[in-house]
């Protein structure tokens, strides 16, 4: 739940003013009325109704002008209004590209844009709905295989594993036998190739058709077309348990690893040069979880095309245009919802119950009945940061319109936003962006108010891009600015406007600051006024800024914030790291955490504004507090976040901090950029300093780097020759003595056994045993030692200044014995025992069932081997859900993603783990990863895995350390050349039949590393 305390920018839309200035002729607005609008027409006259009501000419235009650029664009337009932009003409995008970035405003309605785009197909405009509703109706005109007298021993099986846990038969159906397959260890891939098929498609046909269906966990099979050439084209069905018909068109195919020359932009599968029908499943081309899986395949043929020799055309690449399209902006809201005007408008007016089950698969309808909380068909955009505070840098501003919240109140998001672009591409450009793709919702008297304010505002052009503080939280005795910038992107000159900036206590009581400007602004332009303040005192509660925008004695804009002062404890509690766990005032302490970013980076182009969340732009206390709430309530009791040395200045991690302190959740802080091995002391002394970290509590440790590692082979060569050369030089004195301690050369075939020609060991040596071992160990020795020195060093410059935090850093794969990678070689913990504060392992490589997740059990173990005093945290776990096909998460992976957090909870109790932080917070669409890691939905709602969280959180927390070792396993890193991947290999059983047998076994040196056998 929101703290009624936190204040919205808002955009004052109710306030239409007629601003002083010579009127010339009026703006004119383009309403697209589309060629197959149907149940659109009633809301083409609604808002061309609407639009000429606010002061535009309005003219209706089709797709023959929607589609040229220069009728378009050509500057007669002003606005473009789009009555359902979902189904927009598909050769329309360049067209309406050019009107944007000519600065053009658009009022879109039924987002995202060109999410079902239409296509001339043979006279008619048809979506791809349509098209696969036309699809749905075929059957095989010619059966290709009908598995009634096929002989699978000419069918030809592969796999990325040898071992043979497939079966493939014939079985009966209730429609004749059928292929069934059996997969009993799905790792990669397993597939099954039809032999070699003569013109498998008669003239013309292209349609592929067959019946399938898949087992309990077998949710999608892939189905291939291999051409004469060798190409590869794949698609991709969904299955269910029960039979069901497909039929699909080459386009469905995409290339997979093609040959030169095909595969690129307008190539597609060609039907009449097909050779082979390959079937199966694959993680590169398939969601699926768990190894044991089964599907059925029957009647593979062949058909016509629905619309005869005119294929459907590609769907066009949609640009990324914020608030518009592709549709991985957007998210859908999952729990009924009553929709309202956004929190700070000037009247609050519920707009109606919504949203309602859709009565087709693109045009959901509202329900009926009124006043009642109704489930589905809605979707929200992603939140970004608005218009509060001064000087951000922001390119736009952003602001929320209407906004979905549940029956307790809790936000769900945004259904509609005005977006003012300052700079960029689209300068100039306002735009009302709204979701409900519904046309019987834009006929509600309440939304019309809405549209009616936002033509009138768009009209005017007149807006605060930004206004309020530059900073959220002070220190104490710090002066800074009080400001507003605003914009005119309307026709004709403002004519007089004031900015005044108003503060005062949050919680009632007089101005303590109040000043006015008064602005007159050209078309086109803008302007800043700013003062520098300095509060005389701070009152309980803080203080609230107000910027208004104003004309006629109305108010035509405001945006309003919290700011608030931070003083450092007189007597505050640090956490401590010793002992083998954490302590907070002498009592055993657990970090339960989420490695922090905010929701409002979600499906983020910028993406400076996406790593660098606490500078300025990025940074909305609004969205902040949001996610933080919502992070306390899941059961955190900590966040891991980071900052940059660029946006210190910027002092949003100050606000940052207080929020936490507030909430009562600690802060695992990363400084960047750089790692210990390239350190950069002086800009982690300014971030420490600036901020009086050595002073705050919040904060219980710093990370220093961020999944270093030694990389590839090549990686090491570039930096670490030179430095083992002089190390080899120091240990042997030459490189013969040391050739011969080695019995081996990295080398050998080398004839050249100088230590001028001396090279590191490649990645092959040192992730196979053999008679190299002894090299191999001293290279690990060297890593040791130098990894070691450069972190130990970095640690003792942080805590000259700040002795009371401890200091590590996020360990990527080091300490997992389950990795042996010729393109990767981690740290490892024995070279770090006296160098970092806290053993932080990531858990990447523990993603899997319960044999896979249980070797956290033996890191732990490693750990405490290497020094029992450190606590051991999970700086990283998590489970990306996302199905690129669906662009949506998949539910098997959601599934999935549940099970894992369960048993990796159990695996942190029994190991008796100090922490855990989960990666990451929001749920949604990372762009520049194409993943979605999120431990909750965009909407604020829980995944099965939150609930997991939810119910696993608590029993981490209380539960007790296990036993102290009472059964010890000597263990030896030098005997095998691969390290502690070796060293599991040569312990393992043992290790896990002494916790069957109810053992808590430990591990011990048989010799020390750089000692042990291998010498």
């Amino acid at each position: 739940m929101l703290s009624r305390s936190l204040l919205r920018a808002t955009v004052g839309l109710a306030a239409v003013v007629c601003l002083k200035a010579a009127e010339p002729a009026r703006p004119v607005a383009a309403v697209f009325a589309s060629p197959e609008a149907g149940g659109r027409a009633e809301p083409v006259r609604t808002l061309a109704d609407l639009a000429r009501a606010a002061g535009y000419e309005v003219e209706r235009v089709g797709v023959e002008t929607l589609t040229n650029r220069q009728a378009l664009a050509g500057g007669r337009f002003d606005l473009l209004v789009l009555a359902d932009a979902r189904r927009l003409p598909a050769p329309a995008l360049p067209a309406v590209e050019a009107f944007l970035k000519a600065g053009g405003d658009v009022l879109a309605l039924g987002l995202p844009a060109w999410e079902d785009p239409l296509f001339l197909v043979n006279g008619r405009w048809l979506s791809r709905a349509d098209y696969a509703r036309a699809l749905a109706a075929i059957r095989p005109a010619r059966l290709l295989l009908d598995f009634e007298r096929e002989d699978l021993s000419k069918w030809t099986r592969a796999s990325d594993r040898r071992d043979p846990g497939t079966r493939a038969e014939l079985v009966q159906s209730e429609r004749g036998r059928a292929l069934h397959v059996v997969v009993s260890n799905l790792t990669g891939w397993d597939t099954l190739a039809s032999p070699a098929l003569a013109q498998p498609f008669p003239p013309g046909q292209t349609i592929t058709c067959f019946r399938a269906k898949g087992g309990p966990r077998t949710r999608q099979l892939a189905v291939e077309w291999t051409e004469q050439d060798g190409s590869r084209w794949i698609a991709t069905v969904d299955l269910t348990p029960e039979w069901q018909a497909y039929a699909l068109p080459p386009e469905a195919f995409k290339a997979w690893t093609p040959p030169p020359g095909r595969g690129g932009r307008g190539d597609r599968f060609n039907p009449q040069r097909a050779a082979r029908l390959v079937v199966g499943l694959a993680h590169s081309h398939t969601a699926l979880e768990g190894r044991q899986h089964e599907y059925w395949l029957d009647e593979v043929g062949t058909a016509p095309p629905p619309l005869g020799d005119t294929p459907l055309p590609d769907s066009p690449a949609l640009p990324h245009w914020e608030g518009l399209c592709p549709g991985y902006l957007f998210f859908p809201v999952t729990t009924p919802v009553k929709v309202g005007q956004a929190s700070g408008l000037p009247t609050r007016e519920a707009v109606r119950d919504a949203s309602a089950p859709p009565a087709g698969p693109l045009t959901p309808a509202l329900s009926p009945l009124e006043g009642e909380m109704v489930k589905g068909g809605l979707l929200a955009l992603h939140p970004r940061p608005s218009g509060v505070g001064y000087d951000q840098g922001r390119a736009m501003r952003w602001e929320p319109l209407l906004e979905a919240r549940a029956a307790d109140g809790d936000y769900r998001g945004a259904l509609a936003a005005l977006l003012v672009h300052e700079r960029g591409s689209f300068r100039g450009g306002v735009w009302g962006v709204f979701t409900p793709a519904a046309p019987e919702f834009y006929q509600e008297p309440a939304v019309q108010q809405v549209l009616r304010r936002t033509l009138a505002a768009m009209r005017r052009g007149v807006f605060l891009i930004e206004g309020g503080s530059e900073f959220f939280t002070v220190f104490e005795g710090q002066s800074f600015r009080l400001g507003a910038r605003l914009a005119n992107f309307g026709r004709t000159a403002s004519g007089p406007v004031e900015v005044r900036v108003t503060v005062r206590p949050e919680r009632a009581g007089a101005p303590v600051f109040s000043r006015s400007w008064s602005v007159d602004l050209a078309p086109g332009s803008t302007q800043a006024v700013e003062q520098r303040w300095q509060p005389e005192s701070w009152p309980e509660g803080g203080l609230v800024v107000a910027v208004e925008l104003r004309a006629g004695g109305q108010a035509l804009d405001r945006l309003t914030h919290e700011l608030h002062v931070w003083r450092p404890k007189a007597g505050p509690e640090f956490v401590e790291a010793r002992d083998g766990g954490f302590w907070l005032g002498g009592r055993p302490w657990k970090g339960h955490g989420v490695n922090y970013m905010p929701s409002s980076g979600i499906a983020l182009a910028n993406q400076q504004h996406f790593e660098h969340w606490l500078g300025r732009g990025a940074y909305d206390p609004v969205v902040i507090q949001r996610d933080l709430e919502r992070i306390k309530a899941i059961g955190f009791n900590a966040v891991s976040a980071f900052i940059y040395r660029q946006s210190m200045e910027a002092q949003h991690l100050l606000d940052f901090l207080r929020r936490c302190e507030v909430l009562g959740l600690r802060v695992n802080l990363s400084l960047r950029p750089g790692t210990p091995m390239d350190f950069r002391w002086r800009a982690m002394k300014e971030l420490i300093e600036y901020y009086r970290l050595a002073q705050n509590d919040t904060v219980f440790a710093y990370d220093l780097a961020w999944e270093p590692s030694h990389y590839d082979e090549a990686y090491q060569r570039k930096h670490y020759t030179g430095l083992w050369r002089q190390w080899v030089l120091g240990r042997y004195g030459s490189a013969e003595v040391a050739n011969k301690a080695w019995g081996a050369w990295p080398d050998p075939q080398s004839t050249n056994r100088s230590l001028e020609s001396l090279q590191v060991p490649s990645m092959r040596l040192l992730t196979r045993d053999g008679p190299h071992r002894k090299l191999v160990a001293d290279y690990r020795l060297f890593l040791d030692e130098l990894v070691g020195a450069r972190y130990a060093e970095a640690r003792r410059l942080v805590k000259s200044i700040d002795p009371h935090h401890p200091v590590s850093f996020r360990m990527q794969h080091a300490g997992d014995p389950t990795l042996n990678w010729e393109r990767l070689l981690p740290y490892d913990f024995p070279g770090l025992a006296d160098a970092v504060d806290i053993w932080e392992p990531e858990a990447y490589g523990r993603i899997g069932d319960w044999d896979r997740v249980k070797a956290g059990h033996f890191t732990a173990a490693y750990a405490r081997l290497c020094d029992p005093a450190k606590p051991i945290v999970w700086a990283e776990m998590g489970y990306n859900v996302w199905d690129p096909s669906r662009m949506a998460p998949h539910p098997d992976k959601l599934a999935f993603a549940a099970w894992f957090y369960a048993d990796f909870y159990r695996m942190l109790i029994e190991s008796g783990a100090d922490g855990v932080f989960f990666w990451w917070y929001p749920g949604g669409y990372r762009l520049n990863e194409r993943s979605d890691f999120g431990i909750l939905n965009p909407d604020g709602t829980d995944r099965a895995l939150t609930r997991v969280i939810r119910r696993e959180g608590p029993r981490f927390l209380a539960a007790a350390k296990p036993p102290a070792p009472d059964y010890w396993i000597d263990v030896d890193r030098d005997a095998d050349a691969r390290g502690l991947f070796g060293v599991y290999e040569a312990v393992q059983a043992e290790y896990w039949r002494a916790i069957g047998q109810g053992k808590s076994p430990g591990l011990r040196w048989k010799c020390k590393p750089g000692t042990g056998a291998a010498r």
